[in-house]
């Protein structure tokens, strides 16, 4: 399995399958309703988000209303030393009835619980008690179990911790010479600009969906839209961001 996704990974344009492939490898250990991978900036706030079995409603919903209030959020991490996190020790059953995120994000969404599986850099930190105190993660899967299924067993976890450390070893060397879509972009010689309120949150979509290959006939069907409406929006983000085709939209977004 490492070799697979690591072969996977080797080539910058062959990413997305090797993400693909640690995606499907946790769908079979641990069996998550949904997955989304993300990646951490240095200032712990997520981004690049990669969405498997979750609607993008949903999704939607968390970055606009509740991403601050999300007990697992990035922001936290530093004060965790695993590399695999639980609802239940972020936010204990206890404490969900006084909680907004369970009550009106999780609970609504019939999610059950939780996962955070990390990919640590060691490179960018001294590595301590268990190998990864000093390392910051820069990446990171969330796993959901939405209902009916039950919450994560204690044999889900040790699944999780036994293949986070193969997943780590295959993805972060490709991590580091891949990007997310930027939240700036440089104009001039000093200046950034912060692009993303720029773009839309369908707009990202789509963003997303070229970088991964997709032609507007396909981004159509699987955002249900018409394809003259994929072509509008291209057109705005083009103006936006002052390219004038797809390849240039992916290098000021991605690369």
């Amino acid at each position: 399995m490492l070799n697979t996704i690591r072969d996977e990974a080797a080539s910058q344009s062959a990413f997305m399958p090797a993400l693909g492939a640690a995606v499907s490898t946790l769908a079979q250990l641990v069996r998550p309703s949904a997955t989304v991978f993300y990646w951490v900036g240095a200032d712990n706030e997520p981004s690049g988000f990669e969405l498997f079995g979750m609607a993008e409603t949903m999704h939607r919903t968390y970055l606009q209303r509740y991403c601050t209030l999300d007990p697992m959020h990035p922001s936290r991490f530093s004060m965790q030393t695993g590399s695999v996190l639980t609802l239940a020790g972020a936010l204990p059953e206890t404490a969900r009835g006084g909680s907004v995120y369970w009550r009106r994000f999780l609970n609504p969404h019939q999610v059950v619980d939780v996962m955070e599986v990390l990919l640590r850099d060691g490179t960018q930190g001294t590595q301590g008690t268990q190998g990864t105190q000093g390392t910051r993660p820069v990446a990171a899967f969330s796993l959901l179990r939405m209902a009916p299924a039950e919450a994560f067993s204690v044999n889900d976890q040790q699944h999780a911790r036994a293949v986070q450390p193969l997943l780590e070893a295959a993805l972060v060397p490709a991590l580091r010479d891949q990007r997310p879509m930027r939240t700036h972009v440089r104009i001039g010689a000093d200046v950034d600009a912060d692009i993303r309120p720029n773009l839309t949150h369908r707009e990202q979509q789509i963003a997303r969906l070229v970088r991964n290959g997709l032609s507007n006939k396909e981004i159509a069907r699987d955002l249900a839209l018409a394809q003259p409406t994929v072509k509008t929006h291209l057109l705005r983000m083009f103006r936006k961001l002052g390219v004038s085709s797809r390849t240039e939209m992916i290098g000021a977004l991605f690369l």
